[in-house]
């Protein structure tokens, strides 16, 4: 997710300890948010967005990182898998598969 806290706050001249002790977090928390580390979670999104006074549509943008384009939902075990597949190789995905088989 990206975001635009940091040009948001220094328009405001805002330190990221300022921010944060208007959100009630630590320093590094608003570092790790501005510098892609971490996403915030919904109720930090909406105090930063808040503080900063704007809207978390504003503030917030939803840009697929480089590994979701590698993700594989496995339907057994209801979990996403990490792994980058060629679909030129795949044989066999069907739902209930553990993994995939692939041409050699």
């Amino acid at each position: 997710m990206q975001n635009k806290i940091r040009e948001i706050r220094k328009q405001q001249k805002l330190s990221q300890e300022d921010l944060a002790r208007i959100c009630h977090v630590s320093r590094q928390t608003v570092n790790a948010v501005e510098n892609d580390k971490y996403d915030a979670e919904l109720s930090l999104a909406f105090k930063l967005a808040n503080a900063l006074g704007s809207t978390v549509d504003d503030v917030f943008t939803y840009g697929a990182k480089e590994k979701d384009a590698d993700a594989v939902w496995c339907e057994k075990y209801q979990c996403v898998l990490w792994q980058q597949i060629d679909p030129e190789k795949v044989v066999a995905l069907t739902e209930g598969d553990v993994a995939w088989q692939t041409k050699n």
